[in-house]
């Protein structure tokens, strides 16, 4: 079975996984910290890079809400979406991270199963498998650019998550092990880290 894939080239909608947890900023506004479920997330884009440390250039994860407030907006976000809303946090990823966390979500489906697979862990791992094998070459990276990149990032977040999405609302159907890590993978990765102290 085929995964449906939906028609959205920036953006994409997130099922009810786990909560994640809005920071502030610095740790003086850590009692203004609200919890934030996924399925309150309306969108997440991958916009340009926006540093270099050590080397390594960093995306920003831009997540929104559907009534994002002033005091969620996180000031490291700058861009508004195209309907005029602000992000309600964001999370700096560099290309690396993007490579872990497609291991990370073939490992959770691979290992769950010792002889058949159930659907989502086919459906992943086929997924993940027929992916860009060049997805972590260096020098896929170099060779193709920030904007391509960009896009096959956005395009390997809309896709994870619209099958998250898929398979969480199958009613009836128990999760196996490897739908739950993999529900556990995506909200570790779109944790926003806590302020530095």
């Amino acid at each position: 079975m085929q995964t449906p894939r939906h028609a959205r080239p920036t953006a994409c909608s997130l099922p009810h996984l786990l909560s994640v947890d809005s920071t502030a900023t610095s740790s003086t506004h850590a009692t203004q910290r609200r919890q934030l479920t996924l399925d309150e997330i309306d969108r997440v884009l991958v916009s340009d890079a926006t540093s270099r440390r050590q080397g390594t250039t960093h995306y920003v994860l831009e997540v929104y809400t559907p009534s994002a407030s002033p005091r969620d907006f996180d000031a490291a976000c700058s861009k508004l979406y195209d309907d005029g809303r602000t992000p309600a946090y964001c999370v700096e990823k560099s290309f690396p991270d993007f490579d872990n966390l497609r291991r990370a979500l073939y490992t959770a489906s691979h290992l769950a199963h010792t002889y058949a697979s159930c659907e989502f862990c086919k459906e992943m791992i086929l997924y993940i498998d027929s992916g860009d094998k060049r997805f972590g070459s260096g020098v896929f990276r170099v060779l193709v650019g920030r904007d391509k990149i960009k896009r096959s990032l956005q395009q390997f977040m809309d896709d994870v998550l619209d099958m998250l999405e898929h398979f969480a609302s199958t009613e009836g159907t128990p999760w196996c092990s490897g739908q739950v890590q993999s529900h556990q993978v995506m909200r570790q990765f779109l944790l926003p880290r806590a302020p530095d102290s």
